[in-house]
């Protein structure tokens, strides 16, 4: 487990240092190439998934960073569904900077405010009857600091998991 975090925060950082992060890539279709294939890896659950889209948002860092941020929060949130997923991408600015809100919710179990912040440490996990390795969040919210973002926990409306990842936008 300390390999696989080590190897994503390794590359996030020489990345940085290079100046990579400087780079841009598009949202939308890799964000839906990531729902199809959950849908398939989950489709016994037959999950019923809402992708709301603001224009068309552009991440300012790697793809696949974007990619392993979104495919980890998707991953929980189709792991932990009872069949809703939403998923919601849009900008916003903040002291003069461009950012985009993403935020997953579920329609899960949930999980209790005073356990969120825990479940942001590096292999974390309350239950131990689902695959994973409790790493999932730890890297998204690792990955998100790298780029100046940030990683929030909240309840849905519908009872289950909110998860806000705030990044930096074109």
């Amino acid at each position: 487990m300390r390999n696989q975090v080590s190897y994503y925060l390794d590359r996030a950082r020489a990345a940085a240092v290079s100046g990579a992060l400087g780079g841009d890539c598009e949202v939308g279709l890799p964000l839906e190439a990531l729902i199809r294939t959950f849908e398939k890896i989950y489709r016994v659950k037959d999950v019923k998934t809402e992708l709301r889209l603001s224009g068309h948002p552009r991440f300012r860092g790697e793809k696949q960073d974007l990619e392993e941020m979104l495919g980890n929060l998707l991953d929980n949130a189709f792991k932990w569904t009872d069949d809703e997923v939403t998923v919601a991408i849009e900008p916003f600015e903040q002291a003069g900077r461009r950012y985009l809100r993403c935020v997953v919710e579920d329609n899960g179990p949930g999980l209790p405010a005073a356990l969120r912040d825990e479940m942001l440490r590096r292999g974390r996990r309350l239950d131990e009857s689902k695959p994973g390795s409790g790493l999932g969040l730890s890297i998204v919210g690792d990955l998100a600091k790298l780029y100046t973002g940030s990683l929030v926990l909240e309840e849905a409306a519908s009872g289950g998991l909110r998860a806000v990842l705030v990044l930096p936008a074109i």
